[in-house]
């Protein structure tokens, strides 16, 4: 029965207000986003990463200035562009998202949100799990994953490391399992920092080992760093790691005994397992889009946030014993070992 007092229309009025103001919000950031993937999809985003007059931004578009001018317009006021002296550039905060050596760049996250909007659509039309290709699985490992560059270099050196030790005693002198690797930003942001590191890195789906591969000839370590497209469950190296991290925000509840069986398997004892706390409960303000990264995972049939306990609890149902919990710039790190006998 509906709560609405009929014999009210002012409270009526407001309410609907309220709703108007939020789908404007919603509509407007839709947009905007829009305009972005179109503008970067024409080449817009890297040629602003430099400033340029106005008479050569006019010719770089197309647009006739009129329209040139709206589209500035939207762009300073949601503080993507600056304009100044007759000038037109990036903003600090979007020319660094832009660069080659960001962390997860512009380009990763707007194809990652093209992505996201189409299996949204898809959660509320089909019963069914989400489809996910491919081409779709690359995305958002990229999104996810993360580069290699001075800056995650720079990250890992001053903070990440520091924080968890025990990464830099072992990569120094025993090998490295990265279990379910994506694009290998953080096997890879190791291989760059660390001369001594040596990996396997185990990718099921072909388009992202394939990428993974790019990127270790790009960086030159493909030497130090192996990767297997296969399933995890089939790979059998006992005994042949000193540690190892497993990516467990992307394994199916079916498939994550079976991984974390071989996980443990090839550690050597007392080998460590670095497992991250991907999607704690978030507040207030950040909980809408988690609700929607919820929905997303949950329709692809894998975990979403799982506590850093649970995962403990987990892994220590496998076999492990738990080292510690720890606090890191990245989130929390749960941090096992393979039993000493």
């Amino acid at each position: 029965m509906s709560t609405l007092d009929e014999d009210n229309p002012l409270e009526r009025f407001a309410l609907a207000s309220r709703a108007r103001e939020s789908l404007a919000a919603w509509t407007t950031g839709a947009q905007v986003l829009t305009l972005v993937t179109t503008l970067r999809d024409r080449g817009w985003t890297k040629f602003l990463a430099e400033p340029r007059d106005l008479e050569t931004l006019t010719e770089f578009s197309g647009l006739p200035p009129t329209r040139l001018a709206d589209i500035l317009a939207v762009l300073e006021a949601h503080g993507i562009v600056r304009q100044q002296d007759g000038t037109v550039q990036l903003t600090r905060q979007f020319e660094a998202l832009a660069a080659a050596d960001s962390y997860i760049g512009l380009d990763e996250l707007l194809d990652q949100a093209e992505v996201m909007s189409r299996l949204i659509r898809t959660a509320a039309e089909d019963p069914g799990p989400l489809p996910l290709t491919e081409p779709d699985a690359l995305v958002i490992a990229r999104a996810t994953g993360g580069n290699a560059t001075a800056i995650t270099r720079a990250l890992y050196e001053q903070s990440f490391l520091p924080q968890l030790p025990e990464i830099t005693e072992l990569v120094r002198g025993e090998r490295w399992l990265d279990v379910g690797c994506g694009v290998a930003g953080a096997t890879l942001t190791l291989a760059t920092l660390i001369p001594e590191f040596r990996a396997v890195a185990i990718e099921l789906v072909p388009i992202v080992a394939a990428e993974t591969l790019r990127r270790v000839k790009e960086h030159g370590v493909a030497d130090r760093v192996d990767v297997r497209c296969m399933d995890a469950r089939d790979f059998d190296e006992p005994a042949s790691f000193g540690g190892a991290f497993w990516a467990q925000p992307f394994f199916p509840e079916p498939t994550r005994a079976a991984t974390l069986a071989v996980t443990l398997r090839s550690l050597k004892p007392g080998g460590m397992l670095f497992v991250q706390e991907m999607e704690p409960e978030p507040d207030e303000a950040r909980r809408p889009a988690y609700t929607l990264r919820k929905l997303v995972s949950r329709g692809w049939e894998v975990p979403f946030g799982r506590s850093a306990e649970d995962l403990a609890a987990e892994g220590q149902e496998a076999g492990f014993e738990l080292v510690r919990l720890a606090q890191t710039d990245f989130g929390r790190m749960i941090i096992l070992q393979r039993p000493l006998s």
